[in-house]
């Protein structure tokens, strides 16, 4: 019975200890929540063989991190909601230690809202491969991560003082993640699609991040149009018209208007959702693509006067048809801006090997150089107008 007691006291003991947490772990006010990371090529740097790879300051990486006491309004010694330290490395990797020489706490990559990349690193496809290499294994960056391109340098971009959100990760955070915003001039990327996307054809779009005037560290944000990626290399940017043309092929427009001129005024039909579906062939001159696509939507703004009320079926079909021709005109942007930077960004190549594997053996030697070029694409759209208030 003495020995029972003793067990159990012993067993009572060892529970305590488990319960009581985890005795060398990092309390978080000892920890540095990382939000958003700015990564640029630094533009200065030439190697120096007399110095030490460590040495070799190849990246700027710009680290943001929020002052959670300031934010929660507790008392803090500090001035500002978030602190930004800029360090200089030879990898990303070993920029994590020259982050915390110059910072009191343990560094946490796991909250991670954005990644930015600045114009210069992303026209260098080795030290962009490695960048992305080392945030996805080193840092652990998750893969729900967006990414965004900066037309300049990214450091800048992070440093931005925006009124409605003074902390920019989580200000893009809600922006990726509001569903009810338009999909219409603003494709999202996150690092495991991009990643997947780089292995399947080489070739991805990152979107824009834009700022009024970057260089006075002012204006307002948006980001639309986006960088062209291709084997890790940027070979040009799209407007957020041709981004638009590159969603209608996706299939992914929702909630966008598309405005038409119709009885000397102006109509609005809103494109509620959209689906696309592309088909091949083959011809003795090569293969053809043809792209459907149907718009479902509703008109939201016409100013009717008079007998231009449309109330009837032949004012509808007449609408339709404008619609349409729109949209055509909307999705030939993007084609042929795709053919004069002779990236296929829009995936029609994907589409064709897997829709018609054997065909795409024939055409994959030559598709970039001469296939791609010459390919006739067209383009047919089916319009549905609900509440119309018309009975079929």
């Amino acid at each position: 019975m003495g020995k029972k007691i003793l067990v159990l006291i012993g067993l009572l003991g060892m529970t305590a200890t488990l319960l009581c947490g985890c005795w060398d772990s990092t309390e978080v006010n000892n920890r540095s929540i990382i939000l958003e990371l700015a990564v640029d090529k630094n533009d200065d740097f030439e190697y120096d063989e007399t110095k030490l790879i460590d040495d070799q300051d190849i990246y700027t990486v710009s680290y943001t991190i929020p002052d959670f006491g300031k934010l929660s309004g507790t008392n803090t010694l500090a001035t500002e909601v978030e602190n930004t330290i800029e360090v200089q490395a030879p990898t990303l990797g070993s920029s994590v230690d020259d982050l915390e020489i110059k910072n009191k706490n343990s560094v946490s990559f796991g909250h991670v809202k954005a990644l930015l990349f600045g114009e210069s690193l992303l026209k260098d496809p080795e030290l962009f491969k490695r960048a992305m290499d080392g945030l996805s294994r080193d840092m652990l960056i998750a893969r729900n991560v967006p990414l965004l391109a900066v037309n300049g340098e990214a450091k800048l971009a992070s440093q931005i003082e925006n009124a409605e959100q003074p902390i920019l990760g989580l200000y893009i955070m809600d922006y990726f993640n509001n569903g009810e915003r338009a999909t219409s001039f603003f494709k999202k990327q996150l690092v495991g699609t991009y990643i997947k996307e780089m292995d399947d054809t080489g070739v991805s779009t990152l979107p824009l991040f834009h700022v009024e005037d970057i260089e006075q560290n002012t204006g307002d944000i948006n980001i639309s149009g986006a960088a062209v990626i291709q084997n890790y290399e940027l070979v040009g940017y799209l407007t957020k018209e041709e981004v638009r043309s590159q969603l209608f092929v996706e299939g992914k427009i929702e909630s966008s208007p598309v405005v038409v001129p119709y009885s000397n005024t102006l109509l609005t039909y809103n494109v509620k959702r959209e689906k696309s579906k592309l088909k091949f062939g083959d011809t003795p001159e090569g293969p053809w693509c043809l792209i459907e696509i149907e718009a479902e939507g509703s008109i939201s703004e016409y100013l009717s006067t008079g007998d231009d009320k449309l109330i009837d079926h032949q004012t509808i079909e007449e609408v339709k048809v404008l619609i349409a021709e729109e949209i055509v005109k909307q999705v030939e942007l993007g084609i042929v801006k795709s053919k004069e930077m002779n990236v296929d960004f829009l995936g029609i190549g994907e589409a064709f090997y897997r829709q018609k594997p054997a065909l795409w053996m024939k055409y994959q030697p030559t598709w970039l150089a001469t296939t791609y070029q010459k390919m006739p694409i067209s383009i047919g759209v089916n319009v549905a107008i609900q509440s119309t208030g018309l009975e079929d």
